[in-house]
């Protein structure tokens, strides 16, 4: 396949709202391809190179790629940056700079070729060797081609496409229909690698994906928990549980396989090179290859105390990281295993998959075990609870103690109960920044008065609306939030949006805020939930808690499902206005 029949086929998702369509473009994308292309399909209309867990980087910013786009165009610097002040789009400041139509396309797999070596470049020179790739490739392309080129390089689409319209996509361009979903949903839930599923598809068929098994090296995507209202509503729906305490750190991945420990973030990033500590405890287990499933939160030895969420994600920085070592070095707190020497452990019951886990960490200073009591009543719960947010934690995680491991899943197995900031037995709810508005007076001078939020639609691959927020943030912390902003505004709405407000801007659902309030209401103009003549959801009095630095996907906010959940929740007799 050429990159031009691929830019074309973007052309198409790029212009359409429609799922439907985007799943229909991507399945005829799919058909058309062999075997050898569809690896570097896959990660290409994601804007990468690689699975989202390898730390494969083009390493080509804006301001570069200025530079090389004036180079291959023979059009000065100034220019480049003034068209690009007018499209606010650096892809379509190349389309209209390059020619329409060019001879001879190279294919795709020759652009993830080129990408990849300027991925690769390193050392003395490598900026200029990058540049020099990258300009040549520039010019061995059309209009077209050269905008999506410069978009992928940046990891800005602007296609609607997440994981689920490309699991159906595969589905169509095989079966012809979703039938196939469930199979490769299930392979991408223990590989975390669409380019990888896509492939084996291709060559060997169903069986091949039922064939793709859990290792270490590769992150599972993570088991979530559900929600339930209170400690009454968790005991009467599991009975006997295992109670762990919910730490206000980074959900983290841990794997090691031989002489290799990778660590990985609850998004399936790699988070390796930031915590030294926790790979050279991880090297010291006495084990050949295993996976852990924990939560990483920085310590202060002085105070003896566990620091909070925002200094524990500092560490993510990737300079200064010894000197933050140094001061609060980080802890693990292990609370599960699914894989341990050739052995898948997924499918074993929770209390003996912990079981190995204290087997496996017993003399470690660093990996610690999350303590685990056993309960069947509602009051020793409530005291666990209230005992934990008395220590400054979030709250507990009940579990099933007879459940397996059940990657990329949320449901009933694991329940959270969380405290907010008043310490009350409710819980926050976690949306994606949508749009926002200029704001009056003092606002203004922010350059954000209030933001548009909204949650997932993970049936419909789509961001809703649910929310405007103006209340919990500091002076300087609406101005610290513009900053971000000002980088994923875009001048229409997304394609992934459904939205009956329109914001001043609108932004690339990315940044995820956690937010408290006071009930969950019926709204006519929001579309969270929204289905025919049901009117959708609404928060009432919303606050802004923290905003996530990184640690979530906007895929892994609170979904529809289960904003409906707790609406129904609230309406039970005895929980008054509250959640």
């Amino acid at each position: 396949m050429k990159f031009a029949e691929l830019a074309a086929s973007l052309d198409q998702m790029e212009a359409t709202k429609s799922r439907n369509e985007l799943v229909r473009i991507l399945s005829e994308v799919y058909r058309a391809s062999v075997p050898d292309e569809l690896q570097p399909i896959t990660y290409l209309i994601q804007g990468r190179l690689a699975p989202f867990f390898e730390p494969v980087e083009i390493g080509l910013g804006e301001r570069l790629l200025m530079t090389a786009i004036g180079v291959a165009y023979a059009a000065p610097k100034e220019e480049v940056a003034k068209l690009n002040r007018q499209t606010g789009d650096l892809g379509v400041t190349a389309q209209r700079l390059a020619p329409a139509s060019h001879a001879d396309s190279p294919s795709v797999v020759e652009v993830h070729r080129r990408l990849s070596q300027i991925a690769a470049a390193g050392g003395a020179g490598s900026q200029q060797q990058k540049l020099d790739v990258f300009t040549s490739l520039l010019r061995d392309l059309d209009s077209a081609s050269a905008k999506h080129l410069v978009r992928i390089t940046l990891g800005k689409m602007r296609l609607g496409i997440g994981d689920p319209t490309v699991l159906d996509a595969l589905s169509f361009a095989k079966k012809g229909d979703r039938s196939l979903r469930p199979v490769l949903e299930g392979a991408y839930n223990r590989t975390s690698d669409l380019g990888l599923i896509a492939r084996t598809l291709w060559e060997v068929g169903e069986p091949g994906l039922d064939a793709l098994k859990v290792r270490a090296g590769h992150p599972l995507r993570p088991q979530l928990a559900e929600r339930l209202p209170n400690p009454e509503a968790v005991i009467k729906k599991l009975g006997t549980v295992g109670v762990q305490p919910k730490y206000d750190g980074l959900r983290v991945q841990i794997h090691k396989a031989g002489d290799q420990v990778s660590l990985f973030s609850r998004n399936l990033e790699s988070m390796t090179e930031m915590f030294p500590e926790l790979v050279a405890a991880a090297s010291d287990l006495d084990v050949d290859n295993v996976i852990l499933d924990g939560e990483a939160i920085a310590y202060n030895p002085a105070s003896e105390e566990y620091v909070p969420f925002q200094e524990t994600t500092a560490r993510r920085r990737k300079e200064g990281i010894q000197e933050f070592a140094a001061r609060a070095p980080m802890r693990a707190f292990v609370f599960d295993v699914m894989f341990r020497d050739g052995s898948d452990l997924t499918p074993l019951p929770y209390e003996r998959r912990f079981e190995i886990v204290q087997e496996l960490i017993k003399s470690s200073d660093t990996l610690l075990t999350a303590p685990l009591m056993k309960t069947d009543s509602a009051e020793v719960l409530t005291r666990e609870l209230l005992d934990n947010i008395s220590r400054g934690l979030e709250g507990v995680v009940a579990k099933r103690l007879d459940s397996p491991y059940q990657a990329g899943a949320r449901n009933f197995n694991w329940v959270k109960l969380k405290r907010n900031t008043s310490g009350q037995l409710t819980d926050t709810i976690d949306v994606v920044l949508l749009g926002y508005y200029g704001g009056k007076g003092k606002r203004a001078e922010f350059g954000a008065g209030a933001l548009l939020a909204g949650v997932y639609d993970t049936d419909k691959d789509e961001f809703v609306t649910i929310t405007k927020l103006g209340t919990g943030l500091s002076d300087e912390g609406w101005r610290a939030i513009h900053k971000r902003l000002a980088n994923l505004e875009v001048p229409v709405k997304p394609a992934r949006v459904n939205s009956n407000i329109v914001p001043d801007a609108w932004l690339e659902p990315e940044i995820v805020v956690e937010v408290l309030a006071d009930e969950i209401t019926p709204s006519p103009r929001h579309t969270a939930g929204m289905t025919g003549d049901r009117p959708g959801f609404a928060l009432r009095f919303p606050r802004i808690v923290s905003l996530r630095a990184g640690d979530k996907k906007p895929e892994d906010a609170t979904s529809v499902r289960e904003i409906r959940q707790m609406f129904e929740q609230q309406q039970q007799p005895g929980r008054g206005r509250g959640r």
